[in-house]
């Protein structure tokens, strides 16, 4: 009798110990097509290693979730997930968003991209509206004021969740020019190639028409959003931040090897 109490106390001191080490789940809400920064099959990239290195050492194991720009957004406002990735304040506003938005966590650095051989020039955001331009969902929303009046008064303009089009769309010349981060069209230029059924591996200009675009998270809580903040200033400090990016950009880069030609905003 003895012997078998000796085991149920062993055994609720294992439950006790598990259930306090067990690492709480946090359900984060990421767009799934953002390679290198978003890499859903692996549930790895940029954000979602930032991520985790900032919350695992809290605690909490991140359980990413992959949307479309636009339903993420309704995942957060339907309580579904705790965190949205790809937060600022344009957003926040213009969806009407509650909850505590981060310090910049990571920048997007957009370009105007266009087939070389088309010879176009862009120096101003206004030159785009007279050729067809393919951007990424919430772009309009996300990026400001001037962006926004350049698309709701272009007669040519689309959004769509799916980088990866983004690419195909300006190799196969279904669209004039299309606006993404440098290193998400990178990344699936390399695709592209290797697939070997586009023709991606001709000459590219890319015009600076928009700068870094800042983002960061919007957590439910201000108690772990502070927590946060406080991580991602160690993880710079540390050097531990740049090694994440380097991990997967300095491969990208290497990889493009396109001689394009890189214009900047006058």
């Amino acid at each position: 009798m003895k012997s078998i109490n000796i085991i149920w106390v062993v055994m609720l001191l294992s439950l006790l110990f598990n259930a306090a080490n067990a690492a709480e789940k946090l359900t984060v809400v990421f767009g799934g097509k953002l390679a290198p920064w978003v890499l859903s099959d692996t549930n790895e990239g940029i954000i979602i290693d930032l991520l985790k290195a900032t919350m695992k050492p809290l605690g909490y194991e991140i359980q990413p979730l992959y949307l479309p720009y636009a339903r993420r957004i309704n995942a957060y406002k339907t309580d579904e997930v705790d965190v949205v990735s790809d937060m600022n304040l344009n957003t926040i506003n213009e969806h009407g968003l509650k909850g505590y938005l981060s310090d910049t966590a990571y920048a997007y650095e957009n370009f105007a991209f266009s087939l070389h051989k088309n010879n176009f020039e862009f120096n101003e955001l206004k030159d785009l509206k007279n050729h067809s331009l393919l951007s990424w969902q919430d772009a309009a929303i996300h990026l400001g004021e001037a962006y926004a009046n350049m698309a709701n008064n272009h007669s040519s303009y689309s959004e769509t969740f799916d980088q990866l089009v983004q690419v195909k769309m300006l190799f196969l010349e279904k669209f004039d020019v299309v606006q993404m981060d440098a290193h998400i069209f990178d990344y699936y230029r390399v695709q592209i190639i290797n697939n070997r059924k586009i023709n991606a591996a001709q000459q590219v200009d890319r015009f600076g028409l928009f700068g870094a675009s800042p983002n960061g998270f919007l957590f439910k809580s201000e108690a772990l959003r502070n927590k946060f903040n406080t991580q991602l200033r160690h993880l710079k400090a540390t050097g531990e931040y740049q090694k994440i990016f380097d991990r997967y950009l300095t491969l990208d880069n290497a990889n493009a090897e396109q001689p394009d030609k890189v214009k900047a905003f006058n």
